[in-house]
């Protein structure tokens, strides 16, 4: 095969092999990274990703052939990039095809330099653009399963399935984009929150056993909170989810709230080995994410509703714990809607 032609694209085409050594590079790819055939292809990752991260990486590819998602790279000049990657299995080798997104890498990582406004016009775009499409492409699918032969459905209808499951992850994304473009627009009602909680904790519990997990409730609030039941349960279930992945085998989960002042405080506590300082400060990234098959939104999603509900959503990390706190205030009644007053 004449690899040459590999120079004329735009995006960077690194081959490796199963030792992580480097066999090819094209231009682009020695243009943006330090890398050459001979080096280590996890050289240009971050260094918490050249561990466990790669190890699953190449488990994916071994079983399924291909992985797709957003990434930060480590380029020449050691500095990050904000990256797309395309990895798959050809033959004995791997390739991975990166593209640099120049544009994303000049933004701040800081939460508080992203614009709501502008995210949400663009969530707003893309979510109308995809939705379409990807519902007729799945119904067409449909059409196509109904419609096999008899003798060919065995051959093409997993096919289908695994297309259709593909599908089902993009919806998830598109509805986790309309999210971001309803996160405001807040539906409040008064919930006794210890109830609330408790709920939600238990029902996450039945759904997720596959773990010897020490589920441990110590709600007494005795509080009231105005808040979206729907968006606000999937803050809980995202951060819940994130304690039970951060546990290997075995582990707890203690969920507590508290009154302090005129606020609330929600915690939700787990010992899955804690996140590292850099971890820390990008963990509300959008698109990033440790986790393979991960798109990154859930928790940059979660902050955007507590803040909507007018909260505060920290993670602390220390001793191998993990504590995320939702701070939430309590409605402060003024007098005028809670006595007679006397007017003159």
């Amino acid at each position: 095969m004449n690899v040459e032609i590999f120079d004329y694209l735009e995006s960077c085409i690194i081959v490796f092999n199963i030792n992580k050594n480097i066999v090819y590079t094209n231009k682009n790819a020695s243009f943006h990274f330090d890398i050459q055939p001979g080096k280590d292809i996890t050289e240009i990752l971050q260094v918490d990703d050249r561990g466990i991260f790669f190890d699953n990486l190449l488990e994916i590819l071994s079983k399924d052939g291909v992985y797709k998602n957003f990434i930060r790279l480590i380029d020449k000049n050691k500095k990050i990039q904000f990256c797309y990657i395309n990895v798959f299995k050809s033959g004995g080798f791997f390739v991975f095809e990166v593209i640099v997104l120049s544009g994303f890498s000049k933004l701040s990582l800081s939460q508080r330099d992203l614009n709501y406004n502008n995210i949400k016009y663009i969530s707003q775009g893309i979510a109308h653009v995809l939705r379409n499409p990807v519902m007729s492409i799945s119904g067409f699918l449909n059409l196509i399963s109904k419609k096999l032969p008899n003798d060919l459905k065995a051959d093409i209808e997993p096919y289908i399935k695994s297309i259709q499951t593909e599908f089902t992850k993009i919806m998830k994304i598109i509805l986790d984009i309309e999210i971001i473009n309803n996160a405001s627009n807040l539906k409040l009602e008064k919930v006794k929150i210890d109830d609330f909680l408790q709920k939600a904790f238990e029902n996450f519990q039945k759904e997720n056993t596959f773990k010897f997990i020490n589920f441990i409730s110590q709600t007494n609030c005795g509080g009231d909170l105005f808040i979206d039941r729907n968006l606000f349960g999937l803050v809980l279930e995202e951060i819940l989810k994130n304690a039970y992945e951060s546990i290997e085998e075995k582990g707890k989960i203690i969920v507590s709230c508290q009154k302090e002042g005129n606020k609330i405080m929600i915690s939700v506590e787990d010992d899955g080995g804690g996140i590292d300082k850099e971890g820390l400060n990008m963990l509300f990234t959008p698109f990033y994410s440790t986790k393979p098959k991960s798109v990154g939104l859930g928790l940059f999603i979660s902050r955007l509703i507590v803040q909507a509900h007018k909260g505060r959503l920290r993670i602390l990390s220390k001793n191998n714990t993990t504590t995320v706190k939702l701070i939430l205030p309590i409605e402060k009644r003024s007098k005028i809607r809670t006595q007679r007053l006397s007017v003159v």
